[in-house]
């Protein structure tokens, strides 16, 4: 390895971003004190725990534009996505900025640079995932069958459960290696934070090429189920060399995994946008659990990121990419007039992918918030179908359209409740997960398999969300984000023609040809 490589390696790990200062409850406190107003200072008293507000990451309502929806015309408030208040959606779409570019911006707060030598922080902080990531092919590790390469007791272990999906092989793996390394030190605010950053990407990066090795072998088994452990090994470990060898980066290398073959520049790039978006989640409850358990010192690391891969996979979390292949699989077979009825039947309970909890994704009036992920997920992958790149089967075409009459019934035309039919339409709008599984289903991504995209990025969300966690205690992110990290008003339409596009792609009778 390059020796300056390596030293700006160490370097860039060791720093850490500067802690917010920003307390508005504290500060509203004060005030209240100054002012003698004793039932507010009570009040306030009962919330003086809450901490200064995150610095990673923010989605205000930013971008409006309007869509046609059956002849009434909706305004969207489209909301933003800013980490660090440095890097934007817009900018990582029309850029196209790399993974390690992204991650260094949220794990560090501020852009990677270059130094004198030509050697850069963004090259440094990929050498070191990547390095991490395919050590895979020759590491070791004490299991009930003694010291075995790791890529073999996964192999043994895809063989022996095969219908196990990769979030169960990460699991078992992990419990593994904390159970051959008894001299861990987990998390604690006394670690230096650049080794604790560096024992967080190497545990993560063993864990996504633990989970991505095994859902190639499960594709291999799903072709020829009487394959031996050993040839499953060696067919894994074949790829990766190869991929290592020209030059392809681990996250390059893990989509070829979860597809089960080489990935096509356009089918990785379509991956890559989808997963480099996913990195952080503001909110979302893995990364409120990634946050407790930095707070509690967690003795192990691997632990970390099983706690909140649990979370991740929950069904209220992404999960809900689950209920949508559950629910199209049970109405693929009926006829047209049965699975409009089975659609309008779901919508007035939970419609799988769409709505959501925290923000004001349905309503009555004519102004709605919508999440642009769909779309910056979607439209790639609507533009490589067009463009030839990517082929449909009957049967993803067929499924691919009732997701879209779903889009049509949910948003565009709305839905009236038992008892309401003298108010306007209820719309929902998609969310994250809608265009998680349009995409992975286009792809034919194995249905086990497909929030193990989010898992790869979203892990180093987690990352920063501990580095911040172990200097302000703030446990759940839904405060109000530090300001200086809030997106400011633009003239930039990026986010707007995205989903204005896939809007009026999924108006159209038929989006996806045939």
């Amino acid at each position: 390895m390059n020796k300056n490589l390596e030293a700006k390696q160490a370097s860039a790990v060791s720093e850490l971003p500067e802690a917010s200062v920003y307390s508005p409850v504290t500060d509203a406190l004060n005030r209240a004190t100054e002012l003698g107003e004793d039932q507010i200072v009570a009040v306030l008293n009962g919330v003086s725990s809450m901490p200064q507000s995150t610095t990673v990451f923010a989605n205000p309502a930013l971008h409006k534009t309007a869509v046609d929806c059956a002849g009434t015309e909706m305004t969207l408030n489209i909301r933003s996505f800013a980490l660090r208040g440095i890097v934007s959606e817009s900018e990582i779409i029309a850029d196209r900025l790399s993974p390690a570019y992204v991650i260094f911006v949220g794990l560090f707060g501020r852009r990677p640079e270059a130094d004198a030598d030509g050697i850069d922080e963004e090259a440094a902080l990929t050498e070191l995932i990547d390095r991490k990531f395919y050590e895979i092919a020759t590491a070791r590790r004490e299991s009930l069958a003694g010291n075995q390469r790791l890529i073999n007791q996964v192999a043994e272990f895809v063989k022996a459960f095969p219908d196990a999906g990769p979030e169960a092989v990460i699991q078992h793996f992990s419990t593994l290696r904390k159970l051959t390394n008894p001299d861990q030190k987990g998390i604690t605010g006394t670690r230096d934070p650049g080794d604790l950053l560096v024992e967080f990407i190497e545990t993560h990066m063993e864990n996504v090429a633990v989970g991505t090795v095994s859902t190639y072998m499960r594709h291999q088994l799903r072709d020829n189920n009487a394959l031996h452990p050993q040839v499953l090994a060696m067919r894994a470990s074949d790829l990766i060399t190869e991929h290592e060898k020209d030059g392809k980066t681990a996250f390059q290398t893990s989509y070829s995994l979860l597809l089960g073959r080489e990935a096509t520049p356009v089918e990785a790039n379509i991956l890559e946008r989808m997963g480099i978006i996913q990195t952080h989640h503001g909110s979302a409850g893995s990364n409120v659990v990634a946050r407790y358990l930095a707070t509690l010192h967690t003795g192990a690391v691997s632990d970390f990121f099983v706690a909140s891969q649990m979370t991740l996979d929950g069904n209220r979390h992404f999960g809900a990419i689950h209920d949508m292949t559950a629910f199209i699989n049970q109405i693929e077979s009926l006829d047209d007039a049965a699975l409009e009825e089975a659609i309008q039947e779901r919508m007035l309970t939970a419609l799988p992918t769409f709505g959501h909890p925290e923000i004001a994704a349905a309503g009555r009036s004519d102004e709605i918030q919508q999440d642009p992920r769909p779309a910056i997920y979607f439209n790639p992958f609507l533009e490589a179908l067009d463009n030839g790149d990517i082929q449909l089967s009957d049967r993803q075409r067929k499924r691919l359209q009732i997701a879209q009459r779903i889009y049509q019934l949910a948003f565009i035309e709305g839905f009236i409740r038992p008892g309401r039919e003298d108010q306007p339409p209820l719309r929902l709008t998609p969310n994250t997960d809608f265009g998680g599984w349009s995409v992975q289903e286009g792809l034919d991504i194995y249905e086990t398999d497909r929030t193990l995209l989010t898992y790869i990025f979203r892990g180093f969300g987690w990352m920063m969300d501990a580095r911040e966690q172990l200097q302000l205690k703030i446990i759940r992110p839904v405060i109000p984000p530090h300001p200086d990290v809030i997106p400011k008003p633009t003239d930039d339409m990026t986010i707007s023609n995205e989903v204005v596009a896939l809007h009026n792609r999924m108006a159209d009778k038929d989006a996806f040809g045939g």
